[in-house]
This record gives structure tokens, C-alpha cells and sequence, in this order.
């Protein structure tokens, strides 16, 4: 009689089998989903980039859409009067054959973008983007825009005496004195207010800090000589802005013996920030000062975004405007690149700009506020 051989049965006979091809089956399709899910994420946070917003705006002035950008101008009646139609027929007069350019600038407002709009490279207009209150389906604040001004002086507007009319313009610290051909501007050229630097609730209750003028002139004699001295008589750099030569400026002096003493500590300071913002250092550690703005800032501030990495540095460190505004507080801006170091010594660039609120506490300086840049 014949030995019957054993018979043996496929894979899927296997218990063992079904159930892994079954959990490989279920794996694939989470992986699937997860996938679809991050997807969504990225598109959705991409979709809510301001710049797109600003693309919308960008175009008005590309189109030379001056009807729409009236209602928005700040400066339109000071321009026109009052008369649209006048201000769309200059305007059109003004940009006809030139070339439209855009680009982000800088804002010391984080819910503030700020855009510069040139004509053949000359500074045109400035517009700006803020949260519209609406938000995408995954919590992404969308933007809308919050104002357009246009700096030009159109002819038939420069009424003798008129400082909102004139061509030009100059900012300076309060308190300085200007001379424009010979002559002193007074509180009757101002044109914009003293306006602090810093954004409203910046520094602590009963500290101010450094404030700017705005005043336009005329010049009958082609390009102005201007002087700027400060309260005490000496006499301050004056700078034309390279994108519109009809805009002056004088800086807010810095304290450089105070920044020479201690542009250490401040730079230690923001090189603790940073490793926090990649999850390299608690909290605690940087040295903030109980019950703060920038208490509350860095708490909500989501630090899991960074890769992996071994290891930190800090190259090319700069402190600038360093402003000492009471023997408790200071004011400065710090900035760096900020290196991430892989376990394969790939590095990852990030540049890096803070500006500083420092206070005393218990003898010791304390991060009292922050503006990412």
C-alpha cells in the first residue's frame, strides 16, 4: 500500500499569515488616511499665508485699479481733496508706462503685515494686511487688508503753508530740532504726532519710551538742506530713504556705553529664546520676569516645529537700538543666525531677530516683553 503525502495548505491557511496580512492591510490604509489628513494640514496652512492676501492687493496697483484703491488710501484726501475722480486721473497720469513692484517689510506688529509698492523703483505706496477674524477649517487666522497709503503730492494739492500737501518729509525724535534750508520747522509743519516706537503695551505701566515727529516741507531750491540737532544743540546724521527721495530720516540715538556693558548678557539672553523656541531649554530657564507680556507670548508659543538636531550655535550676533529708558528698563534689538545642527552635521540656518524689553528684578535683568521679527 502507498504512503498518501502530506498535504500542506497555502498562506492563507496560516493563522498565523491572515492575521499579519490583515494588520499590514489596516497599516496601509492609516498610513493612507494619515497621509490624506496631513495633506489637508499642509494645504490648509498654506491657504492662509498672507502673502496671498497680498497678491489680491498687489494687483490693484498692478491693474492700476485706482478706484478701488481710493477707499482704502489714507492719504486720498489729503491728495485730492476729496475728488476721486481727480485722484484716479493723476494717479494713472503718475504710474503710466512705469514698472510695479511689491515686497514685505518690516512691522513691529505681529497682527500687522506691511507691504511696499514701488514704481520703476521709487517707493510709492505702502499697504498693510491684518486678521480678518475668520479662521480655516484647521484654526489658521485668514487676512484681509487693513490700509493702503500712497506718497506722492500731486500737482494743484501743495497749498502755500500746507504741510500735509508737501512733498516731502521728515522724521525725526521728539524734541530735535530741524532746519530746512535756513528755516526751523515748527509744531505748524507737523504732520503726524508723536508716536512711540514701540507697539501699545510694549513696556511696563509708567515707563515711555522714545517717540517720533513726522513734518512735511516745500524746497524751492531742488533738493533741501537739512540740519537736526538734539535737545542739546549737537547735531544728528540725517539719511534719504533709497526708495523715495522725498523721505528723510534722523534715528533715535543709541545709549552705546550701556550697549558696549551689557550687549553680553542681552545677546545670552536671546540665544536662551531661541533654544527654546526648538525645545532645547525649559521655560523657566531664560529668565523672565513673573506675570509678563512675554510670560504669556512664550507660553503659547508652539516650539516642536524645529528638526532633529544634536546640537545649537549662534553666528553673526548684533545688538542695535538699545534705548535705556529708566534705571529699570531697557529697550533693544538682538539678532542672529541661528544654526541647527544634525547628528549628521547638516546644518539648518534660521535667521533671527528679537526686539527686547529687559527689566530689573531682584538685581538681576528679566525678560519683560517680546517681538518676534
Amino acid at each position: 500500500m502507498k504512503k498518501k503525502k502530506k498535504q500542506y495548505g497555502g498562506l492563507m491557511d496560516s493563522k498565523f499569515y491572515r492575521i499579519y496580512f490583515i494588520a499590514l492591510a489596516v497599516s496601509l490604509i492609516a498610513i493612507a488616511i494619515g497621509m490624506l489628513w496631513l495633506n489637508g494640514v499642509v494645504r490648509d496652512y498654506e491657504t492662509a499665508q498672507p502673502v496671498h492676501a497680498a497678491e489680491v492687493v498687489a494687483a490693484l496697483f498692478e491693474d492700476a485699479d485706482y478706484e478701488s484703491i481710493y477707499a482704502f488710501d489714507t492719504s486720498a484726501q489729503d491728495i485730492s481733496g476729496g475728488d476721486e475722480a481727480f485722484y484716479v486721473d493723476s494717479l494713472n497720469e503718475l504710474s503710466q508706462g512705469k514698472a510695479v513692484a511689491w515686497r514685505e517689510s518690516f512691522s513691529s506688529d505681529p497682527d500687522e503685515r506691511r507691504y511696499t509698492v514701488t514704481l520703476d523703483g521709487d517707493k510709492f505706496a505702502t499697504f498693510t494686511l491684518v486678521p480678518s477674524g475668520e479662521t480655516t477649517g484647521h484654526g489658521n487666522r485668514l487676512w484681509k487688508l487693513g490700509s493702503v497709503t500712497t506718497h506722492v503730492a500731486l500737482q494743484g494739492t501743495e497749498e502755500a503753508g500746507d504741510p500735509a500737501a508737501a512733498p516731502y518729509r521728515v522724521t525725526v525724535p521728539a524734541g530735535f530740532s530741524v532746519t530746512v534750508n535756513g528755516a526751523v520747522l515748527t509744531e505748524a509743519d507737523v504732520v503726524a504726532p508723536a508716536t512711540s516706537i514701540y507697539p501699545e503695551g510694549f513696556l511696563p505701566s509708567g515707563v515711555t519710551g522714545p517717540e517720533l515727529v513726522e513734518y512735511g516741507f516745500f524746497s524751492d531750491e531742488g533738493e533741501p538742506r537739512i540740519t537736526v540737532t538734539d535737545a542739546s544743540g549737537a547735531a544728528q546724521t540725517v539719511s534719504v530713504d533709497a526708495e523715495n527721495g522725498y523721505s528723510y530720516s534722523c534715528p533715535i540715538p543709541e545709549d552705546e556705553e550701556a550697549r558696549e556693558q551689557f550687549s553680553e548678557a542681552v545677546l545670552k539672553l536671546g540665544e536662551r529664546i531661541a533654544k527654546y523656541t526648538v525645545d532645547d531649554l525649559a521655560r523657566e530657564r531664560i529668565g523672565i520676569a513673573p506675570d509678563s507680556p512675554a510670560e504669556t507670548i512664550l507660553k503659547k508659543f508652539s516650539n516642536s516645529w524645529a528638526p532633529s538636531h544634536k546640537s545649537t550655535s549662534v553666528l553673526n550676533p548684533q545688538v542695535s537700538e538699545f534705548h535705556v529708558l529708566s534705571d529699570d528698563c531697557i529697550t533693544c534689538h538682538v539678532s542672529f543666525d541661528f544654526v541647527l545642527t544634525s547628528r549628521r552635521q547638516n546644518d539648518y540656518t534660521y535667521p533671527t531677530s528679537y526686539t527686547l524689553c529687559i527689566v530689573k528684578r531682584k538685581g538681576t535683568g528679566a525678560l519683560y516683553n517680546i517681538v518676534f521679527h
